[in-house]
């Protein structure tokens, strides 16, 4: 597997500070001032979410709260590269078997880095036992399916602690380290809601003491566009996803331009990234000519608490559900470039996620419903604010059929932090809600403001700039009109629920058609007549990556939607940096896309402050620009 190290989280060295007693596995561990009865059982992990066991993890130990308690990461990376791409015989594998291999998947330890994903417990020493004392420790029930507890060895890598879970007398007379590992995030609540109470049960004679510690798995958060870009994620669509699992790929080197105004795009692009200070930034990913990377993926992290408060993180990569209308089996149902998320970008410090509904599979008709809604280009994330710290999901959807993939959408939901908001897409063609909206920061009091398209400004600007031909065509004016009520909708939606007033709103140009698609289960449905600006990209560094709109020259020479937006964006702060699309992106079949659309971004994920921190009167985002 190629080495792509600056593609993932690179993991902070461990420090253990100068009253550290112990050391384990680069865990400061400091000892509890356990008292000298014989029974004071102690369990002990991380709640006050500083990074190291003491005292202070005591209060509160068993219980949970957003404000205390300890927090375990899903240990879904490949540390150690050792995920195969194919099968025993040279075959694919299936999308299950692929997604199946990660650092949980087993019962070892891949190395020191993988130890620092698991949470350290410690089981205080009892020097007082009598000689036939022994100990049990145990995780509840409904949680034990989904972890794994490790003996931790001072100057090696923690082991199994073993099925029977019994500890000795003299174990338990010394102390005891131990790590707990999440073998998974959570999927469905009502199987398993990321609770885990680990408990020690000590007999010695007929006296019978136990303490708990409960710990919570970490959410996936996703990223939102105001992070800074580490990567911009390109198709390299002259490779298949199979010829990289077959032959390996580095995406250091790129790709080959194969399709129509490739070049053009990727030249433009690096341009447009330079402006935005992100030099040498693409990432190619093969996708063999499905070109549209924002529906391959979505990206997030899992991030618990490192020395000091310093949060240790994990790039998640969440594989689009999207069960596709043809050519989706039971061993490959999903998207086949969906694929090079683990065979290319997971590893350490990186993990690859997918959920779907298998029952969809094989429902070719209902599926055209169901395919293009479940593709991740169909979910955004508004940047934190005070009602929202960790930033809020959005998606489109028709509230119906026409919707993403149920359990895509719960899994979103069980994470707790972003709680998942449906906006109503159904009169677009392709329903994703990125075709309207986007997210820019802003010199505003919320520190940053929708894009949103503006179908009655664009055609005010082509009307001023003499070009009102194309807005007598019937397609036009239906799409414009469409295209208006759906967007008025789903404002008055952002509105009520993120608490979004004009002044949090920037209008940019657009131009709506209304498509007839002879035997598709949806009408009454549009799509961008010119490129769409609202389909960028906000890089972080104040600088919007915008598709070149393609309007009309201006009295001055300029594109008339292209000034209009420059204007609009420079009086919150943000620059445009243009960029040509229209043959690789915007005309491509009987929609197209945009920027967005084709492109994905791995964040720096050090711009953003600790979920755990994120509460009213806390700084949002970091101070990048």
């Amino acid at each position: 597997m190629p080495n792509i190290a600056s593609t993932r989280s690179a993991s902070r060295p461990l420090r253990a500070t100068a009253i550290a007693v112990v050391t384990l596995a680069g865990t400061a561990v400091h000892l509890p001032s356990a008292n000298a009865a014989p029974h004071a059982v102690t369990l002990i992990a991380d709640t006050n979410r500083d990074g190291r066991l003491s005292d202070a993890d005591l209060p509160g130990r068993g219980s949970w709260s957003d404000g205390r308690g300890a927090l375990v990461m899903p240990n879904l990376d490949d540390s150690a590269d050792r995920c195969p791409t194919l099968g025993d015989n040279g075959s694919r594998l299936g999308d299950d078997a692929l997604a199946a291999c990660n650092d949980a998947a087993d019962e070892q330890v891949d190395g020191a880095r993988d130890a620092l994903d698991l949470a350290p417990l410690r089981l205080a020493a009892l020097p007082k036992l009598g000689p036939g004392a022994y100990g049990r420790i145990s995780v509840n029930h409904t949680a034990a399916p989904y972890t794994r507890l490790f003996r931790r060895h001072e100057g090696g890598l923690p082991t199994p602690l073993g099925t029977d879970a019994r500890l000795t007398a003299d174990e338990l007379r010394s102390g005891v380290d131990l790590a707990l590992e999440a073998r998974d995030l959570v999927r469905d609540p009502k199987v398993f809601d990321g609770l885990i109470d680990v408990t020690l049960e000590v007999v010695d004679g007929d006296r019978v003491t136990r303490d708990t510690a409960r710990l919570r798995v970490a959410p996936l958060i996703l990223t939102h566009d105001l992070l800074p870009v580490d990567r911009m994620v390109i198709s390299d669509n002259s490779t298949t996803p199979e010829s990289a699992e077959r032959h390996g790929h580095d995406p250091d080197v790129p790709a080959r331009p194969v399709e129509k105004g490739e070049k053009t795009f990727r030249g433009r692009l690096r341009a447009a990234l330079a402006e935005a200070g992100l030099n040498d930034r693409l990432l190619e990913y093969p996708t063999g000519g499905d070109r549209w990377m924002r529906d391959q993926f979505i990206t997030g992290y899992f991030e618990v608490p490192g020395p000091a408060g310093t949060p240790r993180r994990m790039r998640v990569l969440l594989r689009s559900s999207d069960v596709m209308p043809e050519g989706s089996t039971r061993a490959f149902p999903l998207r086949d470039a969906g694929r090079s998320a683990f065979t290319v970008l997971r590893g350490p410090g990186t993990a690859a996620v997918q959920q779907y509904d298998t029952g969809r599979v094989g429902d070719s008709e209902r599926s055209k419903l169901w395919g293009s809604f479940s593709s991740t280009g169909n979910f955004l994330v508004a940047p934190p604010d005070k009602r929202f710290p960790a930033g809020r999901v959005l998606y489109g959807s028709d509230g119906g059929q026409a919707a993403p993939d149920p359990t895509f959408t719960q899994l979103l939901q069980a994470q707790r932090e972003q709680s998942p908001l449906a906006v109503d897409t159904s009169w677009l063609a392709v329903g994703h809600i990125d075709e309207f909206l986007s997210f820019v920061p802003a010199d505003t009091e919320r520190g940053w403001a929708a894009v949103v398209a503006d179908p009655a400004l664009g055609t005010d600007l082509l009307r001023k700039a003499g070009a009102s031909g194309l807005l007598r065509e019937k397609s036009v004016l239906e799409g414009n009109h469409l295209a208006t009520a759906g967007i008025d909708r789903a404002l008055d939606l952002l509105a009520d629920q993120l608490g979004l007033s004009n002044q949090d709103i920037v209008r940019v140009p657009a131009i709506f058609t209304r498509l007839e698609v002879p035997g598709y289960p949806r009408q009454d449905i549009v799509a961008n007549r010119l490129p769409a600006i609202a389909n960028g990209v906000a890089t972080g560094t104040r600088t919007y990556l915008a598709p070149a709109p393609h309007s009309h020259a201006g009295p001055d020479g300029r594109d008339v939607f292209e000034r209009a937006t420059e204007t609009a964006l420079s009086a919150i702060g943000t620059r445009v940096a243009w960029v040509e699309d229209w043959d690789y992106a915007h005309a491509v079949g009987t929609v197209g896309g945009e920027i967005h659309c084709v492109t994905n971004a791995l964040r720096d994920l050090s711009a953003a402050p600790p979920y755990w921190r994120r509460t009213t009167g806390t700084p949002l985002l970091s101070e990048t620009d």
